[in-house]
């Protein structure tokens, strides 16, 4: 495997008139109107109490032959993997091996084991032991999920950048600079079904193949990687500080996803923002920024994101219209020091993915009921396709503080997922979002 830094070109928006929606300029950011939503529903929250599980990454799994025994996959990180039905109760729990830690998960559909038949998949990034787990779903089953990971499967990540950028050297599994962020999908016109998983603490995403193996067994094997610069506008990525948050980096990427009808990859590097490549292998370009800190070289005020860029997903309307979803988780809870940037932060940027990418607005998921709002969130996913309790479609997002505990302090970890109809998310804004359910088929 090599890691070397390939010729990086950045790519802006056009910074345009408050009324543009390319971009937003210093006087609209300021003015930045973040839609209220409401959850429908929610998990049971996550405790240490819970097997540690910490609620991060979710992902939709549609049932090929009845709709309603579909599924919600969530990786639950020391916890494992958490399966949903759509009304929030619990089907699965699969807790990990001795220091597995699941931190991203995704899904494969109609994927060949080699020996005449297929199955759908849930690839699982473990940090913890830096290998990409594979899970075989089967909805008939008591327990849906059943691990197939190849006993040949090899680390995701057994070389590092060093912090001069320019070499590689060993990486040992116990410094944690391991499989991360994870996304997936099944290119069926090339027959080829890629896995992208990013580094921790690096600035570099590797791309994988999936193989089928004897036994029914699959393992993924890595295809080529791409790398972005540590360095951003002045600002040394690899610059750490435990008490100043605004003079806190890093150069990693988490939130991934690939568009399933140009094979980009949206890549978001945590405090940069969202680069796009081809799947296939390419230049890698920086298509947003994040804000940045206001006493860092590396400052934007223009930008609607505040750092952490995290859970990136896409809505596929039957028009062709596609949404791509970014979570602004920003860091404004928590045990101190903390920085707010409102309004923000737990906030999701919407933009209509063309070139360039087309900012359309932001909304949150506000409280309702004896359901709590959303801060922080980690991962999410969204989907048009009419499913049980959700005709419109509908938007799962991690929340990072489960009945806001203790005034947001973090003392008390409490985690869990919301479910939002997407018909709630597309009627708040002006104009209206397109709302297609039933016409798109992500087998297809």
């Amino acid at each position: 495997m090599t890691l070397a830094q390939r010729p990086v070109r950045t790519t802006w928006l056009l910074l345009l008139s408050c009324v543009a929606a390319t971009q937003v300029s210093a006087a609209c950011a300021a003015d930045w109107k973040v839609h209220e939503v409401q959850p429908q529903l929610q998990t049971t929250a996550l405790t240490d109490e819970d097997a540690d599980a910490d609620a991060d990454d979710p992902a939709f799994y549609v049932d090929a032959v009845d709709v309603d025994k579909s599924l919600v996959v969530a990786a639950v990180k020391n916890g494992g993997v958490r399966v949903y039905a759509f009304d929030g109760s619990l089907v699965q729990t699969i807790l990990p091996i001795e220091d597995s830690r699941i931190n991203n998960v995704d899904i494969i559909y109609d994927f060949d084991l080699g020996d005449g038949s297929s199955a759908d998949l849930v690839l699982a990034a473990d940090r913890g032991l830096d290998i990409i787990r594979v899970y075989r779903i089967d909805t008939s089953a008591k327990e849906p999920l059943t691990e197939i990971t190849a006993s040949d499967a090899a680390r995701a990540f057994p070389k590092r950048h060093s912090t001069d950028g320019l070499t590689e050297e060993d990486n040992p599994v116990d410094d944690q600079a391991t499989v991360y962020g994870l996304t997936a999908w099944h290119d069926k016109k090339l027959g080829k079904a890629w896995v992208v998983g990013t580094q921790r603490h690096q600035p570099v995403v590797g791309v994988f193949s999936l193989e089928a193996r004897e036994g029914g067994t699959v393992r993924a094997v890595f295809d080529h990687s791409f790398s972005v610069p540590t360095e951003h506008k002045g600002q040394d990525l690899w610059q750490e500080s435990e008490e100043d948050p605004l003079a806190d980096f890093s150069p990693q990427f988490e939130g991934l996803v690939i568009d399933r009808v140009t094979g980009t990859i949206y890549a978001g590097q945590e405090d940069v923002g969202i680069w796009t490549v081809p799947v296939s292998g390419g230049t890698p370009l920086l298509a947003y920024e994040t804000r940045g800190s206001e006493t860092s070289p590396f400052f934007n005020p223009d930008s609607v994101i505040t750092r952490d860029v995290e859970g990136l997903s896409i809505y596929y309307a039957s028009t062709g219209t596609r949404y791509l979803l970014a979570s602004s988780q920003g860091s404004a809870h928590g045990e101190a020091p903390v920085v707010a940037d409102p309004p923000f932060d737990d906030s999701f940027a919407v933009f209509r993915i063309g070139d360039p990418l087309e900012l359309l607005g932001a909304f949150r998921v506000i409280a309702t009921g004896d359901i709590d709002a959303v801060q922080e969130s980690d991962g999410d996913d969204v989907i048009s396709v009419a499913l049980p309790g959700f005709p419109n479609g509908v938007f799962v997002t991690q929340d990072g503080y489960a009945g806001d505990l203790n005034g947001l302090d973090g003392e008390t970890d409490s985690t869990n997922f919301k479910f939002v109809d997407w018909a709630a998310i597309a009627n708040s804004f002006d104009p209206p979002l397109e709302i297609t359910p039933s016409e798109w088929n992500p087998r297809d």
